[in-house]
């Protein structure tokens, strides 16, 4: 037994490369384990390519992807990069392991070692029944490392390398996922953002990125990489957005001074309300501004925003904007400081009709625009025609027919009157007080 426990293993091709494939990694070769006692055991062929416990294995790779004892670097940063670049090339993932610093803080030492050196900790019976965290065992107790040494000159030299591996290395189809060689890089990053401005989300993006990178593993990251950066992008931004967009508004205006806007803080300095015209908004105002339709019916956006924009029709029968803003919320006074600062952006020219989506801010219009004539939406007025009316009454033919002549074929306000009264009778709507 103790021949045996201190014997050495020596494993075949197939097994010291460590990383083919499933289809070949089963072809393992003859295993000879040679003792002290100068006895040799012919051991059965195994039907996996790992080595037994206690084994090690060189693998094989390219002369100038490999450190060697002596090559020196300017920095320990040049050092780490060179080993990170040949466990890349091998199939292993690397970690710091220790640093020893002098009086200064400068590395004298600095280790790098397999991510699977060492074993983890055993956990207590007490973290058994309540684990802050499911941990997977993945160290074996893999001595390949590398060791950096500061000499007098301040280059760092490989002092010691260890290339013996006691473990499988990660095949070639899945090197791109190891964690030290994946990367989310300025370009990806620009590409992400790009894509989330225009509603494209990270999954999307990232299938696009691996179609134009020419598959997955040249993306340099992966699906959770971008998911990640994305997350810790709007950490980041998270209770100073107010301020970048008031930023990004004031550049702008910076650029363009016809570009108009303002904005709106509570007691708390947050950022409440917020109203911008740019240069051709305004020019369209001017041209097309005598009737404005106002609509605040949007609130799609994780801050719960209302999104009011001013609209109008051109020459061409086009929709134009006239400026937009969002609001915190439809109450009297949010409406009152909007209106002002649409009509100081206009320069003071209030339109002479403005139609709105419910009677909710009739008394802001009074107040700023008292001169203009406020109509409701005859979309939103038709839309609750159903709810008003009932659904038997508006799928009626004769009904729907009546109506839709009255509303839109009537070309005098009389004409208008007498057709309306006649539905109100025809159809017994004299009890209906909306009609």
């Amino acid at each position: 037994m103790e021949s045996m426990a201190s014997a050495a293993l020596s494993i075949g091709s197939t097994t010291a490369m460590g990383v083919e494939d499933d289809a070949s990694s089963s072809a393992v070769g003859m295993i000879q384990l040679v003792g002290n006692d100068e006895n040799t055991y012919n051991m059965p062929k195994r039907t996996t390519s790992l080595p037994f416990c206690g084994s090690t294995y060189e693998p094989e790779c390219d002369d100038n992807l490999k450190p060697v004892i002596g090559m020196k670097f300017d920095t320990w940063k040049e050092g780490m990069a060179l080993y990170k670049m040949y466990a890349h090339e091998v199939g292993f993932l690397v970690r710091t392991w220790t640093t020893h610093k002098d009086d200064q803080g400068v590395p004298v030492w600095k280790r790098f070692v397999c991510a699977r050196e060492g074993w983890r900790k055993v956990a207590t019976d007490e973290e058994r029944i309540k684990p802050k965290r499911n941990f997977k065992l993945s160290r074996c107790g893999c001595e390949a490392m590398i060791g950096f040494k500061r000499q007098d000159d301040g280059k760092y030299e490989v002092a010691r390398f260890v290339q013996s591996h006691t473990h499988q290395l990660i095949s070639p189809s899945k090197r791109h996922l190891i964690k030290s060689k994946r990367e989310v890089s300025s370009e990806l990053r620009t590409k992400l953002l790009t894509c989330h401005k225009a509603l494209v989300g990270t999954s999307a993006a990232y299938r696009l990125l691996s179609v134009e990178k020419g598959g997955q593993a040249n993306v340099g990251c992966t699906k959770r990489d971008l998911q990640n950066c994305h997350r810790d992008f709007k950490r980041a931004i998270k209770g100073a957005d107010g301020q970048i967009i008031v930023d990004i508004m004031k550049n702008k205006q910076a650029a363009n001074p016809a570009f108009y806007f303002d904005y709106q803080l509570d007691e708390n300095d947050k950022l409440t309300n917020i109203f911008w015209a740019d240069s051709i908004c305004r020019k369209n105002y001017s041209l097309f501004g005598e009737v404005v339709s106002f609509d605040s019916t949007y609130r799609f956006n994780r801050y719960d925003l209302v999104f009011a924009p001013f609209t109008g029709v051109n020459n061409h029968k086009s929709c134009v904007t006239f400026g937009a803003a969002f609001l915190w919320n439809e109450k009297q006074e949010s409406y009152i400081w909007l209106f002002k600062t649409f009509l100081k952006a206009m320069c003071g020219v209030a339109p002479k009709l403005i139609i709105t989506d419910d009677q909710s801010m009739r008394i802001g219009i009074e107040h700023v625009f008292p001169n203009t004539i406020h109509r409701l939406c005859m979309w939103h007025i038709l839309m609750k025609l159903t709810e008003k009316v009932g659904a038997t009454l508006k799928n009626s033919p004769d009904f729907h027919e009546q109506f839709m002549s009255c509303v839109w074929g009537s070309e005098t306000p009389n004409e208008f009157e007498s057709k309306w009264c006649s539905i109100i009778n025809d159809f017994g709507l004299d009890d209906n007080t909306w009609l």
